[in-house]
């Protein structure tokens, strides 16, 4: 498995001896940045892409539709949900109200200032509208004024100020810190990825609890969620081609993805036929739960963009978002700060 940040010259350096793969796993934002530098083959045309695409919901077949073509083919879903400790917390929060109110009770909670750890709270506050554009580069909804974005921004970056002055919140590194908090008890809740349940369950055993992230005064919040999709590599004879087809289109037969989402307990089948069999694990609802609030909220990563846009404005939007929860900008300034980088973008 190649590092996202290492992808790319590793393709490129592949390439440039015909060494490239003939198929590549890889986020679905990371296939669109491959596509539009030549380094993965379009689907549009292809049979395979015809067929499999009729399985799909559009939502999900937007998601891999840029300008260059389709960039790869949906097989499974991993979304951000909440992990917490059953022995510590009987009953996990619902609301951000609730969350807080743990915290306060001396239960540590845990959280982050990266997309798994805390841009989950932006939908709660109503904030998600106006970080599209910023992120993204894609339009804001034409129904949201300019002044309706800055008071939205306004009220989710005071939460987090708000947030970090209870003190039984930890503010971690990132997503390793906060499992890692998890496991050892230093820490009683924490948003988590559905790709760490597998590590979780084997740590923590039946200590380990997982939920839907909590809800805010605007509504549900806005997990991240993670679209990993099939590309085609471009240095492949049409022996291979056919090869590394059959077994995409393979992928999204209705047995297979729900075997796999059964035995890893960790992803969603994408095929919309095959639903997810809820009532062999309580892990498998909550995770649903967690994808039903990504499709009801989070339209910050249902339109289609590329990981070079995230890796551009992620650390800059960051960088803001931690001098507010500092307290060395206040919210007030952070919302200008974030207008900015919008009207730069």
């Amino acid at each position: 498995m190649v590092p996202d940040g290492e992808l790319e010259p590793t393709l490129r350096r592949d390439r440039s001896r015909g060494l490239g793969p003939d198929l590549l796993l890889v986020r679905g934002p990371q296939a669109n940045a491959l596509l539009q530098q030549g380094l993965v083959k379009p689907l549009n045309g292809l049979p395979t892409w015809r067929r499999s695409s009729a399985l799909l919901e559009p939502e999900m077949v937007e998601r891999v539709n840029t300008r260059a073509g389709i960039s790869g083919l949906p097989v499974f879903n991993q979304v951000t949900l909440a992990c917490y400790d059953r022995r510590v917390v009987t009953s996990p929060p619902a609301t951000l109200d609730e969350l807080l109110a743990l915290a306060a009770s001396g239960r540590p909670i845990g959280v982050a200032v990266d997309p798994i750890g805390l841009w989950w709270s932006a939908g709660a506050l109503g904030a998600q509208d106006a970080m599209v554009p910023i992120l993204t580069g894609t339009a804001a909804p034409p129904a949201t004024s300019p002044a309706e974005q800055r008071a939205a921004l306004l009220a989710w970056l005071s939460w987090l100020r708000q947030l970090t002055l209870q003190s039984h919140v930890d503010i971690a590194s990132g997503p390793r810190d906060l499992i890692e908090g998890l496991e050892s008890g230093r820490i009683s809740w924490i948003p988590c990825f559905s790709a760490s349940l597998g590590r979780l369950e084997r740590t923590m055993g039946q200590r380990l609890g997982v939920a839907p992230l909590p809800a805010g005064p605007a509504g549900p919040p806005t997990p991240f969620n993670s679209l990993m999709v099939l590309s085609l590599g471009s240095d492949s004879s049409p022996p291979q081609r056919q090869l590394a087809l059959d077994l995409a289109e393979l992928s999204l037969d209705p047995l297979l993805q729900r075997a796999f989402t059964l035995q890893s307990r960790m992803v969603l089948p994408v095929n919309r036929f095959v639903p997810v069999p809820l009532a062999s694990s309580g892990q498998l609802v909550a995770l649903q739960q967690a994808q039903s609030q990504f499709n009801q909220r989070s339209r910050l990563l249902t339109t289609p963009y590329s990981a070079d846009r995230l890796r551009l404005m992620q650390p800059r939007v960051e960088g803001l978002i931690w001098k507010v929860m500092l307290g060395a900008l206040t919210p007030q300034q952070g919302v200008e700060g974030m207008m900015r980088l919008r009207a730069a973008s």
